[in-house]
């Protein structure tokens, strides 16, 4: 009889922050949507579930590379957040309700790497965490920015604001 090797975390590999979020996107895009779902004020404009959440596989596409870029790189802006404020605005958003979904995006993100702590390398999640936080703020930033540009080219020249 062979002998049974024993495992310790120390033979297990550890997966990185962004190879979660990768495998986990679909639970990840389920729990935003049921977050979503409790909070009056967007449930208050009607959208099919796929119209709610098609911008968040792009928005998790950016965040993962930026988690995987260098340290001396510098990240580019998200077109697909800049995209995601157009079709907001389309669909009758306001800023904050931006804002409400930019904190469920956040809240489902760590909620999952909350899940999966056991397989992370536990000296990088602290600074991935950071990058997460970054990446989401400067996300939400061009949302509202490309929001605010859209209302401003659809508001009449006498109800603009002077420059």
């Amino acid at each position: 009889m062979a002998p049974v090797e024993e495992y310790s975390l120390t033979k297990l590999k550890l997966a990185s922050v962004a190879d979660i979020l990768e495998r986990e996107l679909e639970t990840m895009t389920k729990e935003w949507l049921k977050r979503v779902n409790l909070i009056p004020e967007l449930t208050d404009i009607p959208l099919s579930d796929l119209d709610r959440t098609a911008h968040l596989a792009k928005l998790y596409s950016d965040l993962i590379s930026r988690l995987r870029l260098a340290e001396d790189v510098e990240s580019p802006i998200s077109v697909a957040a800049a995209a995601h404020g157009q079709i907001r605005h389309g669909q009758g958003y306001s800023a904050s309700m931006l804002v409400e979904e930019s904190r469920m995006f956040q809240v489902a993100t760590f909620s999952t790497l909350h899940l999966h702590q056991n397989e992370l390398n536990q000296s990088q999640v602290l600074s991935d965490v950071a990058v997460i936080a970054d990446e989401v703020d400067a996300q939400l930033v061009e949302t509202v920015r490309s929001l605010m540009a859209a209302t401003n080219r659809a508001a009449p020249r006498s109800e603009q604001p002077a420059p």
